[in-house]
């Protein structure tokens, strides 16, 4: 009487474990890669005493300065309305010294490297920070002494005053004023050394003409 029961008990078992795999699949069918782990990555890891440095900034090719000189540059013209302002900018490849006379008519220049500029007209010595000194000379009086009646009263500057102070400047160090006497002004521009320059002069629609120094870093 025991065996059938042994028999059935057995092929129970074995029913059981048949409904407990999937038909026609193999035990090694792969996962989805959906939900397969992501493969490891590895770090690259400089070698102990190495460095690994950032490039260094481009240089500007500066190419507009190229053809800049040291020698001397004049203008002859000159104008009647007063130079009421001078004022400087820092770009890229040279920095800048503007002079504003307070009219459109052509003003003419001096502008020269000497080994001290002095005031104009008593010739005392004006030394200015830097290695060089360029003396400018704006053919325009300055603000005070012109026969043009703006702002009555006002004046530029007194002899030896600096306008313009920028010792941190690539090329520009200072400007200080030398004096006006027979129509025209004179600067002592103080530069980091004997750089190349240009110089020019533009009126735009504001009916303001500028005397442009640009000196080369």
């Amino acid at each position: 009487m025991r065996a059938p029961m042994v028999f059935v008990a057995l092929a129970s078992v074995l029913a059981l474990a048949g409904c407990g795999t999937d038909q026609g699949a193999s035990p090694s069918t792969s996962l989805p890669a959906s939900v397969l782990p992501a493969p490891a990555t590895t770090a690259t890891v400089p070698a102990p005493g190495t460095h690994t440095t950032a490039p260094p900034p481009a240089t500007p090719s500066c190419a507009e300065t190229t053809g800049w000189r040291t020698d001397a540059r004049s203008s002859e013209t000159s104008s009647r309305d007063a130079l009421y302002l001078v004022r400087s900018g820092r770009h890229t490849c040279f920095d800048r010294v503007v002079f504003d006379v307070n009219g459109p008519a052509e003003a003419g220049y001096a502008v020269r490297y000497v080994p001290v500029v002095t005031s104009d007209p008593k010739g005392d010595p004006l030394p200015v920070p830097g290695g060089a000194a360029l003396e400018v000379v704006v053919r325009a009086p300055a603000l005070g002494t012109d026969d043009a009646g703006h702002q009555p009263g006002r004046t530029l500057a007194a002899v030896g005053d600096t306008l313009v102070s920028t010792p941190s400047w690539p090329a520009l160090r200072a400007v200080r004023f030398a004096g006006s006497f027979e129509g025209q002004c004179a600067f002592a521009v103080g530069v980091r050394a004997k750089l190349p320059f240009r110089v020019f002069t533009q009126a735009g629609p504001d009916r303001i003409r500028r005397v442009v120094v640009d000196i080369a870093h």
